[in-house]
């Protein structure tokens, strides 16, 4: 063992290089020949004592670990591991669990150890962990296709998954609350089902830490958003006061690895990062097994294969830097070209600034580095940073994002956006930081404030004035009704007395008259008439243009309304020998409506077919259809052009005009009519071809009479 312990010490990177650099090559050999010459033979194997088996939990975080589709442990943690027990000799038993289960396994001893468990002081309680971390994460949320979310506060009312009892479920809800953002929670077991809610539209989004979700996120069709939190070590984890000496040898071996570029710490990262690299020159464990034959031909044996491995070596330590450093310069991009300010402080001070948080303050890298940061955050948030800063490093559970300000070297102050986490760094406990700039953002909702106060004041004003014109339409519809309340009485009384002795004259009750007195008087009753219809027409769609029209609500015979109105204007047809006829389904019998109205409608539709119409007949057709009285008028006359048909139910409009006119009209029996119609909930139309005729139809719902 002897023997093998000063070949180790001879052949490990820093002896030979040693060597090396203080020529003492042949001093070594010197030493190495005597001791074999004196021990005379090569010391055995490693004794194997009895077999310790490790019982690991595994759950699905690709790539971290994972069970493959042959059904085996995969991933970063599980080939650091593999390494260990190969080397130490332990029989690793995988536990596959979902997270929450793999956590309880741990804590009730059913597993040993789990792997990817994130530290915080409250698993600190309940946990035991090793000292050096394994890697270093942080956590992010990826969007269903069509979802926008892009900031914190689009994440109000939305469904978001996670999976239940991580370190991310605690810290997003603490998160939410401090924002007080109405955010529903989907805890779920492995972080597949939590893109597969996402995917599908179950969820609006998913919480994954950054080695899963920019692994997968393409796969599941969603999208990468800018919020990211909980920056995170990650380590292996025993259950309290247990499997202290697993920890303690995971620790040598991470504290070994992470020393040597080329060791199987930095292979498994590649490999899992990247394609895996093609091996240069392989690896040789040199056993010198010999016997003396002479310590010249030994000597001479030892330097020459000492200075041919130190070569070798050299080179291989040489190119291992490059990579290495290629593999630092991908993980420091994502940092340094960060838009965001990313920071880590420690003890207080600032250890590390990206160049974003340079750009941010003004101050350059130098003057940040090592200096207070409570001499950079402005006065008025000090006190409350201070404390939140106090309390983190203490173990308490504090708010991790929120809003402060910090100092500009040029005297101006910035508005930022602080999204806080717990880490260790070079072996002490530190924050990580990120900071964004939300100054244009506060600008722009001191804007928006501004405007909705000016459009407030506005609104005010506006309403004042619809006050005060709401009052003088009032005022003026007062006028108007009383206007309409004179005409009324003071026209239509002196015109009924007009037409009415006009109409005891003609029938000769005071004496006889003469042929030119009868063809006088009738003009007079048939201008009074006219007149009278006039003024009634005037006021009807007056009382409908103001709101003062009352419609009765009560059972009529539609049968018996399109008989009534075919009464009073029989007389009318026959002098013109027209056909006037009805077609009335028989189906129809009592609706509950306003019979004078329909009559009404009915009475200057038909007036109006019989004053154009010379030849031919009127028809009259109604029927039932769909919950529907269907009444049309249909006449044989002129018909009517395409052109005017949208002008026909407009106030004051007579399609027959100039000094050609022959039929008398107010142009308002139309319009009456359709609001009439509009006003019982139904609509009216009509149809035309010139020279052929026309059909006008309006229809009415039916409300049965309840007595029936």
């Amino acid at each position: 063992m002897l023997l093998k312990s000063i070949f180790v010490s001879i052949f490990s990177p820093a002896s030979r290089l040693r060597c090396l650099q203080y020529r003492h090559v042949r001093l070594w050999v010197y030493a190495l020949c005597t001791i074999t010459f004196f021990t005379g033979a090569v010391s055995p194997g490693p004794a194997y004592g009895q077999i310790r088996t490790v019982h690991v939990g595994v759950y699905q975080n690709k790539p971290k670990v994972f069970i493959n589709e042959k059904g085996l442990a995969a991933g970063i943690f599980i080939d650091l591991l593999e390494d260990i027990a190969g080397q130490e000799g332990w029989k690793i038993a995988y536990v596959p669990c979902e997270w929450a289960d793999g956590l309880q396994g741990l804590s009730n001893g059913q597993i040993d150890l789990m792997p990817d468990v994130a530290f915080s002081p409250e698993r600190g309680v309940i946990y035991d962990f090793h000292k050096t971390p394994v890697l270093q994460s942080w956590s992010g949320i990826y969007a269903s296709a069509g979802t926008p979310v892009n900031t914190i506060s689009q994440l109000e009312g939305k469904r978001i998954a996670v999976l239940e009892g991580s370190i991310q479920q605690t810290v997003f809800e603490q998160m939410m609350k401090g924002f007080g953002f109405n955010v529903t929670i989907v805890p779920v077991g492995t972080l597949e089902q939590a893109f597969d809610l996402a995917s599908n539209g179950s969820a609006d989004g998913a919480i994954a830490n950054y080695f899963y979700g920019d692994y997968y996120y393409q796969n599941y069709k969603l999208i990468k958003t800018s919020i990211v939190f909980n920056p995170v070590s990650l380590y292996y984890a025993t259950a309290k006061g247990h499997n202290h000496d697993i920890l303690n040898v995971i620790d040598r071996y991470l504290d070994n690895w992470i020393q040597e570029p080329k060791s199987t710490y930095y292979s498994v990262l590649k490999r899992w990062g990247a394609p895996e690299p093609a091996v240069i020159v392989p690896q040789y464990l040199f056993w010198i097994i010999g016997s003396i034959v002479g310590l010249l031909v030994v000597a001479a044996g030892m330097v020459f294969l000492l200075r041919q491995q130190v070569g070798v070596r050299t080179r291989k330590l040489a190119h291992a830097n490059v990579e290495l450093q290629e593999s630092e310069g991908k993980y420091r991009n994502l940092v340094e070209r960060a838009s965001d300010g990313i920071v880590i402080l420690q003890d207080g001070l600032f250890k590390y600034v990206n160049p974003s948080l340079v750009e941010m303050v003004g101050f350059s890298e130098k003057e940040l580095l090592d200096s207070p940061f409570t001499e950079f955050v402005h006065e008025e948030k000090l006190s409350k940073v201070a404390e939140n800063y106090r309390k983190r490093m203490a173990g308490e559970t504090v708010q991790t994002m929120y809003e402060t300000r910090f100092k500009t070297n040029q005297g101006t102050v910035v508005d930022a956006e602080v999204n806080t986490g717990f880490i260790t760094y070079q072996g002490k406990p530190a924050d990580l930081i990120i900071i964004r700039n939300i100054t244009a953002r506060k600008l722009i909702e001191q804007e928006l404030i501004k405007h909705k106060e000016r459009l407030e004041e506005m609104v005010a004003d506006r309403t004042a004035e619809l006050v005060v014109a709401k009052d003088r339409a009032e005022s003026a519809d007062r006028v108007k009704s009383a206007f309409l309340a004179t005409m009324s009485h003071e026209l239509r009384t002196p015109l009924n007395s007009i037409i009415g002795f006009t109409g005891l004259v003609l029938q000769e009750l005071a004496g006889p008259l003469n042929a030119e007195q009868t063809k006088q008087l009738r003009m007079v009753q048939s201008s009074g008439q006219h007149l009278l219809t006039l003024i009634n027409d005037v006021l009807d769609i007056s009382k409908i243009e103001a709101g003062q029209i009352e419609l009765a609500n009560s059972p009529f015979d539609m049968s018996d309304a399109v008989k009534k109105t075919l009464q009073t204007v029989k007389p009318l047809s026959d002098m013109k020998k027209l056909s006037l006829t009805a077609q009335v389904a028989i189906d129809i019998n009592n609706i509950v409506g306003d019979r004078r109205r329909v009559e009404q409608i009915l009475l200057n539709l038909l007036s109006n077919a019989i004053k154009f119409t010379e030849s031919g007949e009127v028809r009259v057709e109604c029927r039932l259809d769909h919950g529907f009285v269907v009444t049309r008028v249909v006449d044989t006359g002129p018909g009517i052009k395409p052109e005017d048909l949208e002008k026909l139910f407009q106030p004051f409009r007579q399609l027959d005009t100039g000094l050609t006119r022959q039929h008398e009209g107010t142009g308002l029996g139309l319009a009456i009519c359709k609001r009439l119609v509009e006003l019982m909930g139904g609509v009216i139309t009509v149809t035309s071809e010139l020279g052929k005729g026309s059909a006008f139809e309006f229809t009415i719902p039916i409300r049965k009479d309840k007595k029936q």
